[in-house]
């Protein structure tokens, strides 16, 4: 009699268990398929709203640190290379100018996925090429307040079919606002369930004052939340 209760209480302790473990390992693979039909999303979105560019500069910008930009300009630029088959320049302004530049070449589904550094892959088979900002120049700073700013968007867009820029938050640089005027579109970013509307509200009208073209709002950092009935099942 002991035994058997000894046992049931094991099999109830482990029936609350493999629940959580379940659970988890189905809820990644959930969350990772919705961000990419969410950056999917967003990518028909941009050609939408701007059918007679081919060729675009994206700003993507946050009102404050830890919102998770950089995450969302790499994906976002993983998916338009890889699904939709375009040339991609990811411009990093807001991290360490003095960074190696990184060419990543980004193949179709069917083929194995690569990274290699910009030494070692040829110019002419890459689809995504990352770079700091100043290294893209030979190591000159670029001005954003420059009038000619608009020279250096042009020769890019004769490259490339995406020049994303991965931009500091507005509360630790002036220069996404500046940016902001002088690209084709801007997308914000906001951290989900913790940026207050009233911090968005107030970046939005700072673009619109500086004459950004708002093209959306990515929501990052979403909680996944499993139901009840589905944990029943598992």
């Amino acid at each position: 009699m002991e035994n058997a209760q000894k046992e049931s209480r094991q099999l109830a302790t482990q029936k609350i268990e493999v629940p959580q473990t379940t659970a988890a390992k189905v809820l990644r693979p959930i969350a990772r398929r919705d961000f990419e039909n969410e950056m999917i999303a967003l990518y028909q979105s941009i050609e939408s709203r701007l059918p007679d560019l081919d060729k675009k500069v994206i700003l993507f910008l946050s009102a404050k640190e830890g919102e998770g930009t950089s995450t969302i300009v790499r994906e976002f630029a993983r998916i338009a290379a890889r699904k939709m088959g375009k040339t991609v320049f990811v411009l990093d302004s807001g991290h360490d100018p003095h960074q190696r530049c990184i060419f990543l070449h980004i193949m179709p589904e069917s083929e194995h996925e690569g990274t290699a550094t910009g030494k070692n892959v040829p110019q002419g088979e890459m689809d995504l090429e990352m770079c700091p900002l100043d290294m893209s120049l030979g190591h000159r700073p670029l001005n954003f307040y420059s009038p000619n700013i608009a020279d250096f968007w042009d020769s890019l867009r004769q490259k490339y079919d995406l020049i994303l820029v991965d931009s500091s938050s507005v509360s630790s640089s002036p220069d996404g606002i500046e940016i902001s005027r002088g690209v084709d579109g801007v997308i914000l970013v906001v951290e989900a369930e913790k940026t207050r509307w009233q911090v968005v509200e107030n970046l939005k009208q700072k673009i619109e004052k500086s004459g950004g073209n708002i093209l959306g709002m990515v929501f990052n950092k979403r909680r996944y939340y499993i139901p009840e009935s589905i944990y029943q099942r598992l």
